[in-house]
């Protein structure tokens, strides 16, 4: 069977960092590892999160664990994601450590043929503003990252069918799919890079499970697989809307949940028609506060959004694979790769203080003002949502 299942979380809590409107120029709040102002490190309160999301996806009661991650290259995300893998890979070492081949899948766990090396992808990184008269900073490369984290083997087996076996396995760098332009996006320039990165990703991994269930025995059962992708609060907005097909006529209509170190969970639609009446339990197609993520924002049936804006990829954008289709027909409820639905959105319950720093659009984040500029405000940004008592309040972007 093809990838069924995605989860999707946000960095823990970070640090900041300002920008000067006027010049491009971005500040830390402190150094940063990478030397990007942009690129800090989580809090300690963010590194907890970090570890309280790693003992949910290792717990007994969370299936289908993950046998793929993927990540944006920021350093908060690869943080965030590390005591994750680390559980995971431990959960793996214990299962198959004095396990028989002959096991079955279904007995276990967690998936035989899991890896976890991360495999970091541009294309699902941070959101910047569009420019008209400097560049953002990039993230720090691969090999760069690695020094930083060494236990995240951040490669891609030649062999994936081999995972059994670390030994024997001879590895190779991951190939990105695409970088973002280094001027920044529209809200439509972002959605459609990340639905591209989405398609482009959840192909190869249906390849790699259509080449390893090729090889099993045709008695042993299929499992069901999932991916895990750490990323950002706006990238993750895109990310749900992309897999859902459901793009509000207002971009900054809160739907998809972005709290840190929050998850969220997309079931395939094929998969759970397959498996019967297409409910998949407790909030199934509706987020934590009972609207039904399986409509427009309307209610009325599911919206277009957004038609006026043209949805390209940005000028400057780079596809590092051939083959690559740009994905500008998934909105209208259809969805990247047959279309997902959202079962869990934003679910915070397993952190110890709950839902927090939540955010959405709040319009375009251009930065057009500059030496050439007119004196005026800065540019509109985005905003954070700060869960108070159970109320959304707007708060600083942190």
């Amino acid at each position: 069977m093809p990838l069924d299942t995605i989860y999707l979380t946000r960095h823990g809590h970070r640090l900041n960092w300002t920008i000067d409107y006027k010049t491009g120029t971005y500040h830390a709040q402190f150094p940063t590892p990478t030397g990007n102002p942009a690129d800090p490190t989580l809090t300690s309160h963010g590194v907890r999160q970090s570890h309280e999301l790693a003992a949910h996806l290792a717990s007994d009661d969370f299936h289908p664990k993950p046998f793929r991650v993927y990540c944006s290259p920021f350093y908060r995300c690869l943080q965030t994601i590390q005591p994750s893998v680390d559980a995971l890979k431990e959960l793996h070492q214990r299962t198959y450590s004095d396990d028989s081949s002959t096991s079955k899948n279904n007995d276990k766990q967690i998936e035989r043929h899991a890896d976890f090396a991360v495999r970091v992808e541009p294309g699902l990184g941070e959101w910047f503003g569009h420019t008209t008269f400097f560049t953002h900073p990039p993230p720090a490369t691969p090999p760069t990252l690695s020094t930083y984290f060494p236990t995240l083997n951040l490669t891609l087996p030649n062999n994936p069918d081999d995972a059994s076996a670390p030994s024997n396995k001879t590895y190779k760098p991951y190939k990105p799919h695409l970088t973002p332009s280094p001027t920044g996006e529209t809200i439509a320039n972002l959605h459609t890079r990340i639905a591209t990165t989405l398609a482009a990703l959840i192909a190869d991994v249906d390849a790699e499970i259509a080449a390893l269930e090729a090889a099993q025995p045709a008695h042993e059962p299929r499992s069901s697989k999932a991916i895990l992708i750490c990323s950002h609060a706006a990238p993750l907005i895109a990310m749900g809307r992309a897999l859902t097909g459901l793009m509000p006529e207002d971009s900054s209509q809160e739907d998809f949940f972005v709290f840190t170190a929050g998850l969220s969970t997309f079931r395939r639609r094929r998969w759970r028609q397959q498996r019967g009446n297409g409910q998949d339990g407790a909030g199934c197609g509706v987020d934590s506060v009972g609207r039904d993520l399986r409509r427009g924002s309307s209610g009325a049936g599911v919206s277009g959004g957004e038609d006026k804006q043209e949805w390209v990829l940005a000028p400057g954008t780079t596809i590092l694979r051939a083959g690559i289709t740009v994905q500008t027909d998934w909105r209208g409820g259809k969805g990247v790769a047959g279309g997902w639905d959202c079962v869990r959105n934003g679910d915070c319950g397993f952190l110890s203080q709950g839902a927090e720093r939540g955010w959405h659009f709040n319009g375009e984040e251009g930065f057009d003002t500059g030496p050439m500029a007119a004196e005026s405000a800065p540019p509109v940004s985005g905003l954070d949502t700060v869960v108070s008592e159970g109320v959304g309040e707007r708060g600083m972007k942190l």
